[in-house]
């Protein structure tokens, strides 16, 4: 390769994401050269030039998305297959759900509608390509004796049907509760019986552990003040804890690998009655829960990342649950989704996702009325 393909090459690779960048905000369908040149700081000549043809660049963006895809399917792939189907895809909903990736979902079903038109275009095959990818990796998770039997096909394509479905869902009506909710009662069906008892036991079965939890809630602020009621210590003490509970926070270290640690308190709730630490449902003590956490990133206006370690003897608590609140604007504020990932098997899942409600309608609130 000559000096020159090599600086053709990486200004062909520089727009290629630039032009990507451009359609992820405004999709596909309408896109001409000379606007979307004009975009990038480029020209339809040098467009036409490095790419061959508006087709040809319309299958290298094509290829772009589904290359965003397809390395998510492969971390799926190489975070233990072998933990069965409905793992795997609890895995794969959770990408699909992450506010984060909406754009390039968004896009994703453009080229897979405009695909299923047929013909020799630029979206030919899209569709085709993006099924047998997904069949590919929960094939992967399932038993071998299962895997290569027409119930092994038709039980991964079920799957595939859900969370396509549940997916056109979510981004038709951001409503990341309720299809969650309804994928999380199919993935249930997936799990045998022998895995339900190994769960019980809390042996190896059990799904509890890596379990993803999630709540969602729009609050009637901007981004920018729900973030600063994220990174504010007296406004966490405020509205974190859930109902029937008060916090402490001991340390604050609001910055990128800094975090804090909380004494979540449970309330007695009986007036005249005390609590009896020695039938109290704290993780810690009978009455308390105490909770380190690490915020592993921080971008203002959009997501918060804290890594959680409870305190406790218990070994069902143990481990780093990853809670991640995304942040979107919205008609009437901000979308606020909590996406809490390898919640320990000790916590109920029930308990969790009321409890993150809990803590939303007090963030609502306290934004809402004011401290």
């Amino acid at each position: 390769m000559t000096p020159s393909d090599r600086a053709d090459s990486a200004r062909k690779q520089q727009l290629l994401e630039l032009a990507y960048a451009h359609v992820l905000d405004h999709g596909l369908a309408d896109m001409s050269l000379r606007p979307l040149a004009e975009a990038i700081g480029s020209s339809p000549r040098v467009l036409l030039f490095l790419f061959g043809s508006k087709d040809a660049l319309v299958q290298a963006l094509l290829a772009r998305a589904r290359q965003d895809e397809t390395g998510m399917l492969e971390a799926v792939h190489r975070a233990r297959p072998e933990d069965g189907l409905a793992r795997t895809g609890e895995l794969v909903w959770s990408w699909l759900a992450d506010p984060g990736h909406r754009k390039v979902l968004t896009l994703w079903v453009e080229g897979y509608s405009r695909s299923l038109g047929g013909g020799a275009g630029p979206w030919a095959g899209f569709a085709e390509r993006t099924i047998a990818d997904w069949l590919e990796v929960f094939a992967a998770a399932q038993p071998p004796a299962r895997r290569d039997t027409p119930e092994g096909l038709a039980e991964r394509t079920l799957l595939l049907s859900v969370l396509r479905g549940a997916l056109l869902d979510l981004l038709a009506s951001r409503d990341e509760q309720r299809t969650t909710a309804a994928v999380t009662a199919h993935l249930r069906t997936l799990e045998s019986p022998a895995d339900d008892a190994s769960a019980e036991r809390g042996g190896p079965g059990d799904r509890s552990a890596g379990r993803t939890d999630r709540a969602a809630r729009t609050v009637a602020a901007p981004p920018s003040a729900v973030y600063a009621a994220l990174l504010d210590r007296a406004s966490l003490e405020t509205w974190l804890p859930p109902d029937g509970m008060s916090g402490r926070i001991e340390r604050w270290d609001p910055r990128p690998g800094g975090g804090f640690r909380m004494v979540l308190t449970y309330l007695d709730t009986h007036p005249g009655t005390s609590l009896d630490p020695a039938d109290g449902p704290g993780k810690t003590s009978g009455a308390t829960d105490v909770v380190d956490v690490r915020f592993a990133a921080l971008v203002p206006s959009e997501r918060v990342v804290q890594q959680a370690v409870f305190e406790s003897d218990d070994p069902s608590y143990a481990g780093t649950m990853t809670m991640t609140w995304h942040l979107a604007a919205a008609d009437g504020g901000t979308q606020v989704t909590v996406t809490a990932t390898d919640v320990p098997p000790g916590i109920e899942r029930a308990d969790h996702e009321a409890g993150i409600a809990s803590s939303l309608a007090h963030l609502a609130s306290y934004l809402e009325t004011g401290p």
